[in-house]
């Protein structure tokens, strides 16, 4: 039975737990420049994911990717929130490009 909740709601559930980890580790971070920096990697996180399964549907990454972002800037008390907003958003299309140039190679770790 809880499984099939978590089958049918597996997107908010991911969101809403990306969310408090996000707005967590935005208060952990004790600087803009970390703060940024953590961002970004993210971002890198993020783009590498929506490469990964841009053929088989990319809105529901891209949501809980968004519910990650939404808890960091919430949560963000270093730094300007537009610019965090931006260095996520470079992440992301950064790692996205490189893997669709073939500059990095992705491994085949699941379908």
């Amino acid at each position: 039975m809880a499984f099939g909740f978590f089958y049918e709601n597996w997107g908010e559930i991911v969101f809403v737990t990306l969310l408090i980890v996000g707005f967590v580790l935005s208060l952990v971070a004790p600087s803009a420049v970390l703060s940024y920096m953590i961002i970004f990697v993210a971002g890198m996180m993020g783009g590498r994911l929506i490469y990964v399964r841009k053929k088989n549907g990319v809105f529901p990454y891209a949501f809980v990717a968004a519910g990650f972002l939404i808890g960091y800037v919430i949560g963000s008390r270093y730094g300007d929130r537009l610019v965090t907003v931006l260095f996520f958003g470079i992440g992301v299309w950064l790692n996205y490009y490189l893997h669709d140039q073939g500059y990095v190679k992705d491994w085949k770790i699941w379908p």
